[in-house]
């Protein structure tokens, strides 16, 4: 029996996130939010130093609910990064509480983060990894988009990064065998929003 093809980055402890998450179409609210604060924590880091901390991050600030992090004192939050479960960066952390009370100010603006994402989704063709660029046009004007919100940390690359995590854009390889199942569910939700 052949081996499904995947992206190269696919190695052994990334299979099962290559296969069953990265660029699955998210549209909640809260968990587009649980996945911009990750890139935050990403941030500079590889995926692999994330998948790692993750379960722990995700347990210690309440799967990142944007509501707790901005009931919660910042004392409070900065204390828990004593646990070295965690990727313990003040800053990081600083910018994701920060990020919760911009989600808040973009929703008293009616407006939502699955918007400001979804709306910039189309259709990709990329057949090498080195194609693939760290960001483009889109994750510039999203990136300006959010920081006139206020969110911080969430620079092109970041964003461009957010973008394919959320399946807003499908960055897996033309021959990965997940770019034609990704690519249905991009439809499914590009015509339940009406995009």
């Amino acid at each position: 029996m052949l081996e499904q093809q995947r992206c190269p980055w696919a190695q052994q402890q990334l299979r099962v996130f290559h296969d069953q998450e990265w660029a699955v179409p998210v549209t909640a609210e809260d968990e587009l939010f649980k996945l911009l604060a990750l890139q935050v924590w990403q941030s500079g880091l590889s995926q692999s130093v994330l998948l790692r901390k993750r379960a722990a991050i995700c347990a210690t600030f309440h799967d990142l609910a944007p509501e707790w992090l901005r009931q919660t004192e910042t004392q409070v939050l900065l204390d828990r990064l004593a646990d070295p479960a965690l990727i313990r960066n003040r800053r990081k952390l600083l910018a994701i509480q920060h990020n919760a009370f911009a989600l808040d100010a973009l929703h008293q603006q009616d407006e939502s983060l699955c918007y400001l994402l979804w709306q910039r989704t189309r259709k990709t063709h990329f057949t090498t990894a080195t194609a693939i660029p760290r960001y483009d046009e889109t994750a510039v004007r999203l990136a300006a988009q959010l920081k006139k919100v206020g969110f911080q940390f969430m620079g092109p690359t970041n964003c461009y990064a957010l973008l394919a995590t959320a399946g807003v854009l499908n960055l897996h390889l033309t021959s990965c065998w997940r770019y034609p199942v990704i690519n249905r569910a991009q439809q499914m939700v590009k015509e339940s929003l009406g995009f």
